[in-house]
């Protein structure tokens, strides 16, 4: 059990976090030796940098990843953590690159999901190694740097390094996820001749984030939207307005409130409330009018599929949850990107014949898949994370399942592991996005049990 305490670590782990924040790590094009862009590559250079200051060795792998061993050859124990994030969105209140420090709380966009974690870890690595704790397997801290796309650093380690014999991922929750739903990100499109009524939609940055806002420009008198708007109720509770851009046009926008892909149900899609509304209105005959009164009709603001036959769940990871991440209509040409968390016990070929019987008019692409993931909790890392997780807690360890796609999905003997403890909110891609200092300090306190409980001698 851990003996130590992380106290002397808790100023230097907070500074070391909020310049780590300051750092804007959203994938962009990718440049020579930076594949996912210059953000990404210099938040590597800050891991790899502070990892040297504290004595430890970390390889930087060709700017996909970057990682950091401690103790023996042999078995190998991976802590899974990344350092990109999504864009910062909407409705901050503090700069979300600048990482704020207030109320107990650092706040910044990647604080909770994953950057505040990745620090914890690393720190636990520090401290085991200034106490001289003696390990019988190598621990193998990683830093990977396209989670929030399309996990390409995962393939490049997988083909260049050896896998680990078990893993943990702490992007999550405590106390251990052993189940993640299948995840499924298509693209929808279609294209329509004039006259389209609907001439513009803009709704959405990354499929996997609740849109937070939305626009469009449409071809219908504006007194008609004026009266329309005073009685209309948006299903979900996004707030729309309508301005008169002359020439025939108006511009109407829905603000709602954004979160994770995975949880649908906690944000507001103003993509969403926005194409439901459109649907209430008479507007001018043509495919771009059908085409969103088709979407309207079978993703409207529901959440679970249920207009396209994927009213699915069971028993062991719950509902299938279904997100309009981006939409877009431009020139003619809708675009619409829709995030899918299907239970473990379905298949993705099922989901998929569902979406191409309901959405046969438009064109389907697959964009990113990843399989459901389990792990039964009776196995030797399960145990180990649940004493580790009550001897520093105090509180008793059990597995959930969630719909969120960690890096432990990547590895065969993986789980979730932290960092959100229970009965938190969940503010990862949400604006004012924080991690407490209280949980950092646990967390890398948690990291470093988990670490002797499974690697000790």
């Amino acid at each position: 059990m851990l003996n130590f305490s992380f106290e002397p670590y808790r100023e230097e782990m907070i500074e070391v976090l909020k310049n780590f924040l300051k750092i804007k790590s959203v994938r962009s094009d990718g440049q020579l030796n930076m594949p996912y862009g210059k953000g990404i590559f210099d938040a590597l250079m800050f891991v790899q940098s502070t990892a040297e200051r504290m004595d430890l060795d970390c390889v930087n792998l060709y700017g996909h990843l970057a990682y950091v061993d401690y103790g023996f050859e042999g078995e190998m124990l991976a802590i899974l953590t990344h350092i990109d994030v999504v864009p910062e969105g909407e409705g901050w209140t503090v700069p979300a690159f600048d990482g704020t420090v207030k109320e107990e709380k650092i706040f910044g966009r990647g604080a909770i999901d994953n950057k505040g974690p990745a620090i914890a870890a690393l720190y636990a690595l520090k401290a085991l190694s200034d106490n001289c704790v003696c390990l019988n397997k190598k621990v193998r801290l990683i830093f990977g740097a396209d989670e929030e796309s399309g996990w390409e650093d995962m393939d490049f380690y997988k083909r260049h390094e050896p896998l680990p014999d078990v893993a943990f991922s702490p992007d999550g929750e405590y106390p251990v996820i052993n189940a993640e739903k299948g995840l499924l990100h298509i693209g929808l499109s279609i294209k329509s001749d004039p006259p389209y009524g609907i001439e513009t939609f803009e709704a959405g940055m990354r499929v996997n984030v609740v849109p937070s806002k939305a626009q469009c420009t449409v071809r219908v008198p504006y007194e008609l939207i004026k009266k329309s708007l005073s009685s209309y109720i948006c299903p979900i509770g996004a707030k729309l307005q309508a301005a008169d851009l002359g020439g025939g046009l108006v511009r109407i926008l829905a603000a709602g409130k954004s979160a994770h892909g995975s949880r649908p149900q906690t944000g507001i899609n103003a993509a969403a409330s926005l194409l439901q509304y459109l649907s209430t209105l008479a507007l001018p005959a043509g495919g771009m009018t059908q085409a969103v009164y088709q979407l309207a009709q079978k993703i409207g603001t529901y959440y679970n599929g249920e207009a396209v036959e994927l009213d699915l769940k069971d028993e062991l990871s719950g509902k299938l949850t279904l997100c309009l991440g981006t939409l877009s209509i431009n020139d003619g040409v809708l675009k619409a990107g829709i995030d899918i968390r299907y239970p473990v016990s379905y298949t993705r070929r099922h989901i998929e014949e569902k979406l191409e019987k309901h959405f046969s008019d438009f064109d389907i692409s697959y964009k990113h898949a990843l399989e459901p993931h389990f792990v039964p909790e009776e196995s030797p890392l399960i145990t180990a994370l649940k004493e580790a997780y009550t001897e520093i807690t105090g509180e008793s360890a059990y597995c959930i399942a969630v719909g969120g796609a960690t890096y432990a999905r990547a590895f065969e003997n993986a789980v979730t592991f932290g960092p959100l403890f229970p009965g938190k909110p969940s503010v990862e891609h949400g604006p004012d996005e924080y991690i407490e200092i209280d949980t950092l300090m646990k967390n890398a306190q948690i990291i470093a049990n988990a670490i002797i409980k499974i690697c000790g001698q």
